[in-house]
């Protein structure tokens, strides 16, 4: 059953992401602490990642997830600090990102660097940071997936959309087959038409609600889905 293979597939991307850490380079991420004054302890090391700029020589963009307070086996919370390095990790750009990152019931998973082709006017390519989160309740499954864009501007960065959600997927069901879920998916476009000198972000979304019960003996699934398209436009400072 389709349902099912999503239910698993969300399970077993949680425990891949629980047992495996971000990979990163040691040595970069030593000169990085060292310049940010920080220690390994102050950071959640299992959410720091990196991943080389490919529209620029000698760039890796990384993401420092500094821990505001203790890293509890039942939650915690972090602020990032997004850089732009060499391939030393010399600190080229770098931006405090005021938003608070939480991890309770609903947990924070993980920090993926998304360097698509963003490109937001001729002189301006931006990347994103999307943060992941999954319930651990088997009975209520969820899972959100949120980005924020950002471009280099002197030596900081400018944040232009703040954690627009792309995926949410949350349901409640028995374990066994009835239950009712809803998913929305949402994909990006940059469109050639243009706000304030930055190109409009057309949004298409596809939403989907099943629900799923059990029929003699056989598992019976009503999927019903629908397209939705809204626009985002440059306000000056931010996408809205």
């Amino acid at each position: 059953m389709k349902l099912h293979r999503k239910l698993t597939t969300l399970l077993l991307t949680i425990i891949t992401l629980m047992l495996s850490a971000q990979e990163y380079d040691k040595g970069r991420y030593t000169k990085v602490l060292n310049q940010l004054k920080l220690s390994s302890t102050q950071i959640h090391n299992e959410l720091y990642t990196e991943k080389k700029m490919p529209n620029a020589e000698n760039s890796f963009i990384i993401v420092v997830p500094v821990l505001q307070g203790k890293l509890e086996v039942d939650g915690f919370s972090v602020k990032n600090t997004i850089l732009i390095t060499d391939n030393e990790g010399i600190i080229k750009n770098k931006y405090i990102d005021p938003t608070e990152f939480g991890s309770d019931a609903i947990m924070l998973q993980s920090f993926t660097i998304d360097t698509g082709l963003y490109n937001l006017n001729s002189n301006v390519r931006a990347f994103g940071i999307i943060a992941e989160y999954y319930g651990s309740s088997r009975p209520n499954p969820y899972s959100s997936s949120n980005l924020s864009l950002f471009y280099p501007d002197g030596k900081t960065l400018k944040k232009v959309l703040d954690g627009y959600n792309l995926k949410t997927f949350s349901g409640e069901w028995d374990t066994n087959c009835s239950g009712e879920f809803e998913g929305d998916t949402s994909v990006i476009i940059v469109d050639q038409a243009k706000t304030n000198g930055f190109a409009n972000l057309k949004i298409k979304t596809e939403s989907t609600k099943t629900i799923s019960k059990e029929l003699n003996g056989e598992c019976s699934e009503d999927i019903k889905s629908k397209i939705s398209y809204k626009t985002l436009k440059f306000n000056k400072s931010t996408y809205k």
